[in-house]
């Protein structure tokens, strides 16, 4: 029998006493172990992972609209990039110096949807190259009317 490389680990851990399918929802985990490193517990060991995951919920709780995906040209949301639909703002979370920090891409009157969601995703892409991003802080419009004060 020729052996072939495993490829698809997704929610599939590989223990020295066989495989393990761990999947967590709300906090909490889902998992059932799969004895031995045979071929037959690897297929139980995905039969199970992929009834799990058809049965429980998505993993995102609050789903990014499919409008706005597909006025960007997505099939999936961006990962990093998180929708928070009750306070209509997209978060995103980076660090900086050794800091843990978070920047919010708002819409509303001045700014769509589809807008906030690009400049959200853009910012992730900056913050993942290691390039200088400019977190938190006073925005625009607060800078200019603190300059106009002055």
């Amino acid at each position: 029998m020729k052996r072939h490389a495993i490829t698809d680990f997704k929610n599939i851990r590989v223990l020295p006493s066989g495989y393990q399918v761990a999947l967590v929802r709300s906090g909490n985990e889902f998992s059932r172990h799969f004895a031995g490193h045979s071929a037959q517990s690897w297929q139980a060991a995905v039969r199970f992972r992929d009834q799990a995951l058809r049965e429980l919920p998505d993993k995102r709780i609050n789903k990014v609209p499919r409008r706005v995906l597909s006025a960007l040209h997505l099939t999936r949301p961006v990962v990093g990039v998180f929708r928070h639909p009750g306070r209509t703002f997209y978060h995103v979370t980076y660090h900086d110096k050794d800091r843990s920090r978070g920047k919010a891409f708002s819409w509303g009157k001045l700014r769509s949807e589809t807008e906030a969601y690009a400049a959200a995703i853009a910012f992730r892409k900056k913050s993942i190259r290691g390039l200088p991003v400019k977190g938190g802080g006073r925005g625009p419009r607060k800078a200019a009317q603190k300059r106009a004060s002055s």
